[in-house]
């Protein structure tokens, strides 16, 4: 979804004339969420498009798949159209000698059908934990309140890992800024929003790629280009503009969440009308239209004129809230780094 936002001289972003703009907003959510959960602002990454896995591992793992934009927020739209499995073919197609050792092991396992779900090769990866696994860590997690007021939250996000949330949704009611009416989206994001947020179970886990993803093969093809048919081919994946720049590692997980949305403008009675009907109606950041969701949403006209939402998952419900995303060379050479807890979690 483009966004059109301009990046200014002081690293903040700002909007087009005309559009809403729910970029501070957004900064400022998602330096609450680093705050109240412990996630370290250098490499956690904010989910917008609340993702319901129910009990197909397939939809959690294709998420983890994908390779993460340079964004503290992304909405989520659909299965990610750049991966890791899909970069790690083309590593396999470009390989100069395929008859080196590691390359034999690394072929043989990503043909392997039994580490695709399904036993298609290249369709459905593999992630581990299991989703038995991970259901049974975060009914094992933690609670927690999170409250956010964007009259008093800190929006910097200069020091952030992204320094940017181009990647996000610039809507209040909707995930595009028009998905109910422009002047409906401005008067949100012109006013104060506040969002209190009660997550039932929720952890924080590691990821990794299942036995398709032969990490030596890896390893030895990122740090010798010459193995690569022509020098374009790493520069492809690994150079700067290259594909596979960041992977993720980590993932914040939720099991039953009640969160409540206020927007404190002045709404009509027909405004509310509008916004409680449209079949396009969504609200930052829970965006959670869609045949697959399960959360549901309520929305109240207030006596202030405001309007509430509340959006509700059952416990569950495994959902993803964030990913730690960290550089593809770390993740290679490894580093002190490697995780978006500050501190270490009981569960990992």
């Amino acid at each position: 979804m483009a966004t059109n936002l301009a990046k200014p001289s002081n690293g903040t972003l700002t909007k087009e004339v005309g559009e809403a703009n729910m970029v501070s907003s957004t900064n400022g959510m998602y330096n609450t969420l680093c705050q109240s959960l412990n996630l370290s602002d250098k490499s956690f990454q904010m989910i917008q498009g609340v993702l319901p896995v129910q009990n197909l591992a397939q939809e959690l793992y294709n998420y983890f798949d994908g390779i993460p934009p340079k964004s503290v927020g992304v909405l989520y739209e659909g299965n990610p159209l750049n991966t890791l499995s899909g970069n790690y073919a083309t590593m396999l197609s470009k390989t100069k000698d395929p008859n080196t050792f590691l390359y034999q092991i690394a072929f043989n396992n990503y043909k392997n059908p039994n580490n695709w779900i399904g036993g298609n090769m290249g369709i459905n990866p593999i992630y581990t934990p299991s989703l038995e696994q991970l259901n049974s860590l975060v009914e094992a997690g933690s609670t927690a309140i999170v409250s956010f007021d964007s009259a008093t939250s800190n929006n910097n996000i200069e020091n952030s890992w992204a320094q940017s949330n181009g990647s996000s949704g610039v809507g209040f009611w909707g995930k595009k800024e028009n998905s109910v009416s422009k002047s409906l989206n401005e008067k949100a994001s012109a006013s104060r929003i506040t969002v209190n947020m009660n997550f039932n179970k929720y952890a924080f886990l590691p990821v990794r790629a299942g036995g398709w993803f032969f990490s030596g093969y890896f390893t030895d093809m990122y740090q010798n280009p010459d193995q690569f048919q022509n020098s374009d081919d790493w520069n492809n994946l690994f150079g700067p503009s290259g594909s596979l720049q960041r992977v993720t590692n980590q993932a914040l997980l939720v099991s039953g969440y009640t969160i409540t949305v206020k927007s404190w403008a002045t709404y009509s009675e027909s405004d509310f009308q509008e916004i409680q009907k449209s079949t396009e109606t969504n609200v930052w950041p829970f965006y959670t239209s869609g045949s697959s969701s399960r959360a549901k949403s309520t929305y109240e006209h207030n006596d202030d004129k405001s309007i509430s939402v509340t959006i509700t998952s059952a416990p569950g419900d495994l959902q993803i809230l964030g990913m730690g995303v960290i550089p593809t060379d770390r993740a290679v050479t490894g580093g002190s780094d490697n995780h978006i807890l500050k501190a270490p979690s009981r569960l990992i």
